[in-house]
């Protein structure tokens, strides 16, 4: 469970969220639906302590953030970049499974893989560690049928649970029973 309590969120003088209290219960999903630019992106990020609230508390547990920013077609590797962030989290990769298929590329450089695939890698951290909480932005930008149906199944895993997603989405049709948060835009 989290609390979200008079959580203001402002960009410059644009304003993203205003006094938003909730309460995230275990078994969630919280989609942010809204046009571009319209701040679900920056709420993911006051979430995750990236970008400092105008106001408010937050109550959150651990989580694991996946940014929209796509993973930038590199010379490294895939098994480099989840080391690299597995150890930032404090964990060793110790996935058991591989349901995104990466372990066929985990030694292919970025700059060989499409966007999807690089995608996948990007959401294989999710299973490195367990934390109670996913911010997760834009997290099917990329993935064809099989990399969204992984992705699914993922998430529900997770609520399923106990866990809680709160999911910035333009796609708010692949989950019809979640509770939905609307942005307009900028104020």
């Amino acid at each position: 469970m989290f609390l979200l309590e008079n959580l203001t969120v402002a960009r410059g003088n644009a304003l993203m969220a205003l006094n938003v209290t909730r309460t995230l219960k275990s078994g969630v999903v919280l989609l942010l639906e809204g046009p571009n630019g319209s701040g679900k992106t920056s709420f993911l990020r006051a979430l995750a302590g990236l970008l400092k609230p105008a106001s408010g508390k937050l109550d959150i547990p651990e989580f694991h953030w996946i940014s929209a920013i796509s993973v930038p077609p590199s010379v490294e590797t895939p098994r480099e970049y989840l080391a690299f962030h597995a150890a930032l989290s404090g964990t060793i990769d110790t996935r058991k499974t591989d349901p995104f298929g990466v372990d066929t590329v985990l030694d292919t450089p970025f700059n060989r893989l499409s966007t999807g695939w690089r995608q996948r890698v990007k959401l294989t951290r999710l299973l490195q560690s367990q934390p109670p909480l996913w911010l997760l932005d834009e997290p099917s930008d990329g993935l064809d049928a099989k990399g969204m149906e992984t992705l699914l199944s993922l998430i529900k895993s997770h609520t399923d649970s106990g866990g809680i997603a709160v999911i910035a989405t333009h796609q708010p049709q692949l989950w019809p029973h979640a509770e939905t948060m609307q942005f307009v835009g900028a104020a």
